[in-house]
């Protein structure tokens, strides 16, 4: 592989992996966007029969996935809560700028009932799920309790976890943080996370190793439950590609559309608004005394129309690219 289609691969990786870690942004719907989305699904599926290619194609989209994710835990741990309203604007503005890539896959194809239906039930389904953490949210559903002594039955809930959450990474549209954070592992898993690993490095606090085990062992289970997910998912994806790919694709489209609704009404951004309308309810979100709720919201508008314009230059660009490479072909 070129040095250049292995960057850009790299590239992709590492915006897949910032949107695999805010609760709304779909990382499957990135790569689509940026157009690795097939060529992840055929690597998984062909990794035994075309293992030198496959590893071409994942390595680099992985590295760039797992050094975001890291990177991504521990930046937006202070911006979800000093300013998460300016953060979810600027994933907003990505998708809302990026979504003339994912329509590119349906050129062509007229938007009769049946295809809008499937549009509109892949709005549903995903927006549904916003309310639902809603619900949950407020009535204090959540395992967070568990992580506090880590009983040896929770590791086996993290695998299944894992696996739901990499159907997310697969399905375009759905946000596997935010499945996890309607199941309420999203945030123990980034908190614990982040707490044990300082206490095994002496980051801030007493160095300590009590909870090495605990650490390896979470996410270890996550991870299988991630790689069994990820296998059958992508065998199913492939599938419908093959045989329904314009259907699939249609209902792509409602995914990406629903998840920008999800990303301004779900549990975590609900809290925040009580917290705009009421300083006092301020245990999670300590929102900063000079930044109040219209100042924030003046800034976020800005965000998101710079990230919408931002995001659909490159996708003029990579069509562009694009172009240049089918005349190359037919030449």
């Amino acid at each position: 592989m070129k040095i250049k289609a292995w960057f850009r691969k790299f590239v992709a990786g590492l915006a897949i992996g910032v949107g695999a870690a805010i609760p709304g942004v779909s990382g499957a719907a990135i790569a689509v966007i940026l157009r690795v989305y097939e060529d992840i699904i055929a690597a998984v599926n062909n990794f035994r029969r075309k293992f030198g290619w496959a590893l071409t194609v994942l390595i680099p989209i992985l590295l760039g996935i797992a050094i975001a994710v890291v990177i991504c835990i521990i930046t937006f741990s202070y911006a979800f809560e000093h300013l998460m309203f300016v953060l979810i604007c600027a994933f907003a503005g990505f998708l809302i700028g990026s979504f003339p890539g994912i329509t590119d896959e349906v050129k062509g194809e007229k938007l009769n009932k049946k295809n809008a239906l499937f549009i509109v039930i892949g709005i549903i389904f995903v927006a549904m799920l916003g309310v639902l953490s809603v619900i949950l949210g407020l009535n204090n559903f959540g395992p967070a309790e568990a992580f506090l002594t880590m009983p040896w039955w929770l590791y086996l809930v993290i695998i299944p976890v894992g696996a739901i959450a990499a159907v997310a990474l697969i399905v375009p549209g759905l946000s596997g943080s935010f499945l996890l954070l309607l199941l309420g592992f999203y945030r123990p898993l980034v908190d614990y996370t982040v707490l044990w690993t300082k206490e095994i490095l002496g980051l801030g606090v007493t160095q300590s190793f009590t909870h090495v085990l605990s650490l390896l062992g979470m996410l270890g289970c996550f991870a299988i439950g991630c790689l069994l997910g990820v296998i059958f998912i992508a065998k199913l994806m492939n599938l419908l590609l093959e045989k329904y790919r314009t259907h699939t694709f249609f209902t792509i489209i409602g995914f990406v559309l629903g998840s920008i609704v999800i990303l301004f009404f779900n549990y975590d951004i609900f809290n925040y608004y009580r917290v705009w309308i009421d300083p006092t309810l301020g245990d999670t979100y300590n929102i900063h005394p000079l930044m109040p709720f219209y100042f924030e919201m003046l800034i976020a508008l800005v965000v998101l129309v710079g990230t919408a314009i931002l995001s659909y230059l490159l996708i003029k660009a990579q069509r562009k690219h694009q172009l240049e490479v089918e005349q190359e072909v037919r030449e």
